[in-house]
């Protein structure tokens, strides 16, 4: 038996061991609506409507000295940068974890159609320093990027350990773009993974339920899985939820992996039509209450046009909606909005601000 063949056969093995999957495709724990009451005459005047508003009409601002501030340890061992969109450095007691990295000019299976990014990342892949794993959470285009994959197996990040933890089937796609198979771990939820950092320093990562869907072409919907991920160290704990809807699960997650002390959730890409499988800024306030973590990061947001709303409207909705739920309270402190590229510590104190309304302002 070749490699390949044992390779292939320990994933199918897997795949016909995971309570998610049944009749050649992974489903959520609870009955989703891709699109809720159908493509009708709402939807189309969204799309119509906000078209002018989707793309900013001005730069955004990038953190001025993103690589300066990451030369030096964070003083509590618990430093996140949002690079845009669900892409995060977590640094983790001791380990350095990057999420769904996507440093391509397109979220799409073209390069030249497609979703355009609004900004450059923040810092260059080549720069990120020591990497000790990639964490993906589903095979979408906007979180598993062809051509940065290509790039990490080429070498661009000196850094890179090699490693991959993501959910399970999505490590034939990998494989595909040149990822060695050992170097691949595949979760199904409730299973995980220990990353070791470069002084011997571990974090178990563990894949959670999430609501959302899979697929990177027409005849692969829903073959992979889709995951959130709880990273797991020696003090801090972090959470990532990846894409997902609205589900109870959230509460559950907390309550057996918690408590975290930072939460990654999607706010963006959000319409009614897709309350089953997107949060957008509520329902993702209310997921993060949920959890019961101590801090929100808000990320899939202002990186791409994904879906049909303005561009700044899912920050600013969850600005007012943590604003007017705290006052000034301890609550509003949660909030994080960092500028992109923008180290913070999490024992750093840090009123949310609002930074996309001096773009729109011009």
């Amino acid at each position: 038996m070749t490699a390949v063949s044992t390779v292939l056969d320990r994933r199918e093995r897997k795949l016909a061991a995971s309570r998610r999957f049944r009749d050649g495709r992974f489903w959520n724990t609870h009955p989703v609506q891709m699109m809720k009451g159908g493509p009708g005459v709402g939807l189309m005047v969204d799309f119509v409507a906000g078209s002018g508003r989707r793309t900013p009409k001005k730069p955004l601002p990038l953190y001025a000295s993103t690589e300066a501030a990451l030369s030096s340890s964070s003083s509590s061992g618990l430093r996140l940068t949002w690079l845009g969109h669900s892409t995060v450095l977590v640094e983790v007691d001791g380990v350095r974890l990057l999420t769904d990295p996507v440093f391509g000019e397109r979220a799409s299976p073209l390069p030249f159609a497609g979703p355009r990014r609004f900004h450059r990342p923040p810092l260059s892949l080549s720069r990120l320093g020591r990497i000790d794993a990639v964490v993906l959470s589903h095979d979408h285009y906007d979180h598993l990027c062809a051509s940065t994959v290509r790039a990490l197996v080429d070498g661009a990040l000196p850094g890179f350990q090699g490693r991959f933890v993501t959910a399970l089937g999505v490590g034939a796609h990998l494989e595909t773009l040149g990822v060695d198979h050992t170097l691949i771990d595949e979760l199904d939820w409730g299973d995980g993974a220990r990353v070791h950092g470069a002084t011997g320093a571990a974090v178990d990562i563990v894949a959670t339920p999430s609501q959302h869907f899979s697929g990177r072409g027409a005849l692969d919907r829903n073959a992979t899985l889709w995951a959130g991920m709880a990273m797991i160290g020696s003090k801090h704990r972090v959470f990532f939820s990846g894409d997902t809807g609205p589900t109870p699960e959230h509460k559950d997650i907390g309550a057996s992996l918690g408590p975290f002390d930072v939460a990654m959730f999607e706010i963006g890409a959000f319409h009614p039509s897709w309350g089953d499988i997107h949060l957008g800024p509520h329902a993702a306030w209310d997921a993060f209450c949920a959890l019961g973590a101590r801090r929100l990061l808000p990320v899939h947001w202002s990186t791409f046009d994904l879906g049909l709303h303005p561009w700044e409207e899912p920050g600013e909705l969850l600005f007012r909606r943590v604003v007017g739920d705290a006052g000034a309270g301890g609550a509003r402190q949660a909030l994080w909005t960092p500028l992109l590229g923008e180290p913070l510590d999490v024992d750093g104190e840090r009123s949310p601000e609002p930074w996309w309304r001096k773009v729109l302002a011009g």
